[in-house]
């Protein structure tokens, strides 16, 4: 699963070469003023003392910084996680589990010796000033690369608690999964059931969700399942795009089975195993072998923050083509067809925060645009569902309103307001409220 071989050191022994063959003698006596020979293994020792020294730092422990070797062919700063002995290898041979520490722990990897630079196991960095190094050498374009799609974050925990999260989560427990025609690499752990411990791939049905050990038992489970789409109710319909309603309650091992497979590329702390207080909103790409899960995004039923989303993720294969921004702009429809303001779930990552600031900024933009004469904060939270506070924030954030005779007053200079609608980015897939045929959740008695 690791990236290519680096060129590096290796940490086998081996003989000396010919270049430290011992000094040469005349006629098979000793010179008076030389040393005696050297014997082979002294001349290993003594000519190439860093490969003695690399051999001693074998197998490197669990919390080793070293230099790794990447899939971009560069070597990158890691930090030893975990490590396991390598299926009929020699003493020292182990395959380590490392973190990059300039990037997402989702690309956390299993990695081979060779593609460990040993000569820089002893420049660890300070972990005091390595949030400061590493931020300064990545560039803006990496981590946009590296971090493109919504995770949440552990703005909650205190050090013990997300110290304690990480040690339980620290190794990805399965490496990859096949969904419909996808394979697709796993960013995170996800606690599945014990007896997947030992399953490094993991078959999903599309459809159901349902997953197997083996790709012949999918085969068999598909020629049975009839299922062609999510369960649930179809509420939006627009071309080749649908969103399903999924009651947590009413199916409760589909929505079980979309936590599972969701905690692979969400970073959370916990996993909701109480579904039953959820409703999940799956979007799917249709065509005439049925309808294909894109993404989704989970509110609960009945939220006294007026959170109007808890989860969202879109699948990696169908990320950068604007489904995030849809899931979130749909997510505020469901809130003006129920006549309430909405907000997301807190904390939010600062990935979280960009994207919702990027929606935020649009839509309020636009109506500014658009709108002639004064407008309120109420007036706006009205019109799009979006909480008062968060409209505050952006605005603030966007240097657009300021604090005069005890009231908030909108700043909307026209070419300010189009300066900051390009630099916000394009809206992503409109939502067609026209095919929106839904009707908020009640509860049953």
């Amino acid at each position: 699963m690791g990236g290519p071989s680096a060129n590096n050191t290796q940490s086998n022994g081996g003989t000396a070469s010919s270049n430290h063959n011992p000094p040469a003698t005349n006629g098979g006596d000793a010179s008076p003023n030389q040393p005696p020979p050297l014997a082979t293994n002294q001349a290993i020792t003594e000519s190439d003392p860093s490969k003695k020294r690399k051999m001693g730092m074998l197998p490197l422990e669990v919390g080793t910084r070293v230099l790794c070797r990447w899939r971009d062919g560069k070597l990158h700063p890691v930090k030893v996680i975990e490590r396991r002995r390598i299926h009929n290898g020699g003493q020292n041979d182990y395959e380590y589990y490392v973190h990059y520490t300039e990037f997402n722990r989702r690309l956390d990897e299993w990695t081979h010796l060779d593609q460990l630079d040993l000569d820089s196991v002893e420049c660890a960095v300070d972990e005091k000033v390595e949030d400061k190094v590493t931020s300064l050498k990545m560039t803006r374009h990496q981590k946009r690369k590296i971090d493109e799609t919504h995770v949440e974050g552990h703005e909650e925990l205190d050090a013990a608690s997300l110290r304690e999260h990480e040690e339980f989560t620290k190794v990805k427990n399965i490496a990859t999964i096949e969904l419909g025609k996808y394979e697709i690499e796993t960013w995170y752990f996800s606690p599945f059931p014990p007896e997947y411990n030992d399953c490094v791939k993991l078959f999903f049905c599309e459809f159901c969700l349902n997953f197997m050990k083996r790709k012949e038992q999918l085969q068999r489970h598909m020629r049975k399942c009839d299922l062609k789409h999510p369960p649930g109710d179809e509420i939006y319909r627009s071309g080749t795009l649908s969103m399903f309603e999924v009651d947590g309650k009413k199916n409760k091992v589909y929505a079980q089975n979309l936590c599972y497979l969701a905690k692979l590329f969400l970073d959370h702390k916990t996993l909701y195993y109480d579904v039953d207080l959820f409703l999940f909103y799956v979007l799917c790409e249709c065509d005439d072998r049925g309808c294909h899960m894109v993404g989704y995004f989970s509110k609960e039923k009945h939220s006294e923050e007026a959170y109007n989303l808890a989860c969202i993720l879109t699948l990696p294969p169908y990320q950068r083509k604007g489904y995030g921004k849809f899931l979130i702009a749909f997510s505020y429809e469901l809130s003006k067809k129920e006549g309430k303001v909405g907000t997301p779930e807190r904390p939010l990552s600062d990935l979280g925060l960009l994207s919702y600031r990027g929606y935020w900024t649009r839509v309020l933009l636009d109506i500014l645009k658009k709108h002639k004469g004064n407008i309120s904060i109420k007036e706006l939270s009205d019109m799009t569902a979006i909480k008062a506070e968060d409209i505050l924030s952006t605005l603030q954030s966007l240097e657009l309103i300021q604090y005069r005779k005890g009231q908030h007053v909108i700043c909307a200079d026209p070419k300010v307001l189009d300066r900051h609608l390009k630099a916000a980015g394009r809206g992503g897939l409109d939502v067609d409220v026209s095919k929106l045929i839904w009707t908020p959740y009640k509860d049953q008695s």
